[in-house]
């Protein structure tokens, strides 16, 4: 099936149970007016908007794929003492206690599913992790997951004026990322499919207002709604994706051979759809949103050369994780 680039764009409402995604921390300076200044925490840029997703590091030139969100209670010493909490009810599924093996430092993931979609939450740079948390265990909203703290893959850490969470709304590109990063990386510590390269995320400030402010907000909907940069043909047999999100295939599946993916411009597919013949390379661009990429200032996986739009190397990069099977 063909579908003109602007539809993939609009996507479709979907019924589901409404429900509100909670903060992570105590700091809900999100919810006052002029609250920004205490919600986030710039980076070392010092920069407001460094602490937001998105195209917002670096002069927008770096992506970010959460938000840092700012300590608000501190010890004798400094030293952060904001408690954790899971955004919605949901299962652990990953626990990192040694801050040696990511740039996350401590962290955990726990996994959702929310209007049928599987969803995963990610809390970064713990100071601690709730000892008794182990991955497996289910976890409610509300449920303690950690300390805001400043950990980190360096000796130094954060430095403690520093100290958050950082917080993700992400999808995993791949269930078999370990095999696939063995192969490029064979001496880095395995995180399994929860290396921070295998999720693609979505701002968790527009989840949090909508889910707060709107009785009818539907998660499903709400993804259906991100815009679309480009599209790509991929081979059926190895798009592992499918198994992780069937809910946005749109149209009957049998005996297709590919899939056309839409794909937002930082590299999260939001809907597919089947594809019984097809002719020529695969897999391949198909379909570029050029108003859209051309103001991306980050990220751009799909860049214009000679009059031609085609994958850049962080393009093919994620194309080759996103298809990969072992």
């Amino acid at each position: 099936m063909r579908v003109p680039l602007v539809v993939l764009a609009l996507g479709c409402a979907v019924s589901g149970a409404a429900f509100e995604v909670g903060l992570p921390t105590p700091n809900d300076a999100l919810w006052r007016a002029d609250g920004a200044e205490l919600f986030f925490q710039p980076t070392v840029e010092g920069t407001l908007e460094s602490g937001m997703f998105g195209c917002r590091r670096r002069g927008g030139r770096r992506f970010h794929e959460g938000v840092d969100i700012r300590c608000v209670r501190r010890d004798r010493r400094g030293e952060c003492v904001d408690p954790v909490w899971s955004v919605a009810d949901g299962r652990v599924v990953f626990v990192n206690r040694h801050p040696s093996r990511s740039n996350y430092g401590r962290y955990v993931v726990v996994e959702h599913e929310w209007d049928g979609v599987r969803v995963w939450t990610l809390y970064a740079h713990l100071a601690e992790v709730t000892s008794a948390l182990r991955a497996g265990q289910p976890v409610s909203k509300g449920g303690q997951i950690g300390i805001v703290g400043r950990s980190a893959n360096t000796r130094e850490g954060i430095p403690p004026e520093r100290a958050h969470l950082h917080f993700e709304i992400a999808f995993m590109l791949n269930p078999h990322f370990d095999a696939w990063y063995r192969r490029r990386q064979p001496k880095a510590p395995s995180l399994g499919p929860f290396n921070g390269q295998n999720f693609a995320g979505i701002d968790p400030v527009a989840v949090w207002r909508a889910s707060a402010t709107n009785s009818q907000w539907r998660f499903r909907e709400h993804l259906s709604q991100l815009p679309v940069g480009f599209t790509v043909l991929v081979r059926a047999d190895r798009f592992p994706w499918r198994a992780l999100q069937p809910h946005q295939c749109v149209g009957d599946a049998t005996g297709a051979v590919a899939f056309e993916v839409a794909v937002t411009p930082w590299g999260l597919p939001v809907r597919y759809w089947p594809v019984a013949e097809v002719t020529g390379p695969i897999p391949r661009l198909t379909r570029v949103n050029e108003a859209l990429l051309r103001g991306t200032t980050c990220r751009q996986l799909v860049v214009a050369h000679d009059g031609r739009w085609r994958f850049s190397a962080a393009g093919r990069e994620w194309l080759e994780l996103l298809t990969f099977v072992p």
